[in-house]
C-alpha cells in the first residue's frame, strides 16, 4: 500500500513540477513578463536566485497536491468529467476562494486597491494559472485511471 501511494503521490508531483515550468517558461516568453516585471514594484526579477529555482520549491508543492489527491482520489475516479470537476475544484479552492489575498481572489478583490501592474502581468498571470492548472487536472486524472486500473 505506502509503495503504491508513494508511487501516485511521485507522479503528482512530476506532472505539477512539468506543468508549472512549461507554463511558466511559455508564458514568461510570450508575455514578456521580464520587462514589465523592470518597472512593477513588488516582484523579484526573472534572474534572481529564488525565480530560478522555483522548480526545486514547487516539489513540496506538488506532493502537497499528491496528498490532497491520494485522499480524494475515489471521489473522481470513474466519474464522468474527472478532470474537469478537478480543474474547478482547484480554480474555486486555490485561486478565487483561497483564504489568502493571493492574485485573483476575492480576497485580493475586497482588501486590494487596484494597481498598475502590467495588463501582461495580470491577464497573462491568470491565462497561464488556468492552463497549468488544467492541464495538470487533465494529466493527474490520466494518472489515476491508469493507476486504478492496474
Amino acid at each position: 500500500m505506502f509503495k503504491e501511494n508513494f508511487r501516485f503521490v511521485s507522479k503528482i508531483t512530476l506532472i505539477h513540477l512539468l506543468t508549472y515550468t512549461a507554463c511558466g517558461i511559455t508564458f514568461s516568453m510570450i508575455l514578456k513578463y521580464q520587462a514589465s516585471l523592470e518597472v512593477t514594484e513588488g516582484f523579484r526579477d526573472m534572474n534572481h536566485i529564488m525565480v530560478r529555482l522555483s522548480p526545486i520549491f514547487q516539489v513540496g508543492r506538488g506532493i502537497l497536491f499528491g496528498l490532497v489527491l491520494l485522499l480524494i482520489r475515489n471521489s473522481f475516479q470513474g466519474k464522468k468529467h474527472d478532470w474537469l470537476k478537478l480543474w474547478f475544484l482547484i480554480i474555486a479552492i486555490g485561486i478565487f476562494n483561497t483564504p489568502a489575498t493571493a492574485p485573483f481572489s476575492i480576497e485580493e478583490f475586497i482588501y486590494y486597491e487596484p494597481s498598475n501592474i502590467a495588463w501582461n502581468l495580470q491577464l497573462g498571470g491568470l491565462a497561464e494559472i488556468l492552463i497549468q492548472t488544467l492541464l495538470f487536472s487533465f494529466l493527474s486524472m490520466r494518472v489515476i485511471k491508469h493507476s486504478s486500473s492496474k
